[in-house]
């Protein structure tokens, strides 16, 4: 017979409690953890916590993706700094390549999340075409510009805004920059006004149409595909970059409530290679929407409408317009922006007052100083003051006079 002794499965029990016990004490704090963040699909995103007084470098996270290359990219962070009159938290933050490839520009560090929600992130770089703020790395890269395997970035700075001195976490991601040498994929999503799939060729004509997004998808095997996103620019333009030879899939993706897609959707596209060895580029993948109602690019809140004597709504408008929540409590500033119409009237208009009220404040006002008649407006951009556009709907009053052909086109927007 064995001599080891038997133990009964009931003695146990007293300490499978007590760990439990531990283990809900230890998840009662109000301390977020990584654990609290959605975990990361291996799209280069990642999660990770800050904790004000933390005095060393630590590994705040790092993140991979297979169809980028093996290996991970690390962020570390550092000299962290609580500013108690501001409120705010500063870190800087490096990025450690240890995958087996090259990284090139453009590398922003897109925030996703952050908890909890009374954090929000400030002095970010930029918005990306999903809507969450960044911090570009993009210069960070050395003399060469760029992050070989083994090397690190310069450091970025990184401030959030929180009334206390408290560890929160947050969701990010790394969205980087095409391979160099690679094929290229390019295009402009248009105002297709005569709905027959073809933009016109006149500098006026079915104008490019901005934050379309646009997709890219490219089989690879065993049911796996490669997508990417993009949307367009101010013009309407896009650009797939970094391509290798194949056949991709092209189609954009815009709201069906607001649009009708006119051109070939999706369009299949043939990369090559040339006489030369390298990937051919593929310049025309265009796309024409015909508007069902007109829309609004995300950063602009109100307009572009005009106002004048001969506009549709006459010299003086009451109306509203919406300030939308942002994804993450992020800080905006505000604008008035007022120039003259882009097209041309019968004569050019002389604008001799304007005045803008918004939320019943007076918060533009023009006079021509000069004789009726013989000086023209200059375009504006007005810095509306802190808390003045509120969260939901807010009121708005413009007013434009002057000559028979006068008229301003006025827009409020938000910018980072």
């Amino acid at each position: 017979m064995s001599g080891r002794k038997r133990f009964p499965i009931l003695s146990l029990i007293p300490s499978i409690l007590f760990v439990l016990m531990l283990t809900l004490f230890a998840s009662c704090g109000d301390k977020p953890t990584a654990t609290d963040m959605e975990p990361g699909n291996g799209n280069l995103s990642g999660k990770g916590t800050i904790d004000p007084g933390a005095s060393a470098p630590f590994l705040l996270g790092s993140v991979s993706d297979s169809s980028f290359a093996p290996g991970r990219i690390e962020i570390w962070a550092m000299d962290i700094a609580y500013d108690s009159t501001a409120g705010i938290v500063s870190f800087d933050v490096q990025l450690l390549n240890y995958t087996t490839r090259d990284v090139y520009p453009s590398i922003h560090f897109v925030i996703t999340n952050i908890i909890p929600g009374t954090v929000s992130v400030v002095d970010f770089d930029g918005v990306s075409g999903d809507g969450f703020p960044f911090f570009d790395f993009s210069a960070k890269l050395g003399s060469d510009n760029v992050l070989s395997p083994g090397e690190r970035t310069e450091p970025v700075t990184m401030k959030f805004h929180t009334v206390e001195a408290r560890s929160f976490a947050i969701g990010f991601r790394i969205d980087l920059g095409p391979l160099p040498g690679g094929g290229m994929i390019t295009g402009v999503v248009f105002r297709d006004d005569n709905r027959d799939g073809v933009r016109e060729r006149c500098d006026r004509c079915e104008p490019g149409i901005a934050g379309i997004t646009v997709v890219l998808e490219r089989d690879v095997g065993s049911n796996d595909k490669v997508i990417l996103r993009v949307r367009t620019l101010r013009d309407g333009s896009y650009r797939f970059a970094g391509l290798r030879e194949g056949v991709y899939k092209v189609y954009v993706v815009a709201p069906t409530d607001m649009w009708e897609v006119t051109s070939t959707n999706p369009l299949l596209v043939a990369l090559v290679k040339g006489p030369d060895g390298q990937v051919q580029n593929f310049h025309g993948a265009n796309f024409g929407l015909f508007p069902i109602n007109e829309p609004i690019p995300g950063n602009v809140l109100f307009g572009p409408i005009i106002i004048g004597p001969l506009s549709h709504y006459g010299t003086l408008l009451d109306s509203t317009f919406a300030n939308p929540p942002s994804l993450l409590p992020v800080v905006y500033t505000y604008y008035l922006e007022v120039t003259e119409p882009p097209f041309m009237r019968p004569s050019r208009g002389v604008v001799d007052s304007a005045s803008a009220w918004i939320n019943d404040k007076f918060v533009f006002s023009y006079k021509n100083p000069f004789p009726p008649d013989t000086a023209y407006f200059a375009p504006q951009k007005i810095e509306l003051p802190d808390s003045l556009v509120r969260i939901g709907e807010n009121g708005i009053r413009l007013f434009t006079d002057g000559s028979e052909d006068a008229a301003l086109m006025w827009r409020v927007l938000r910018e980072p």
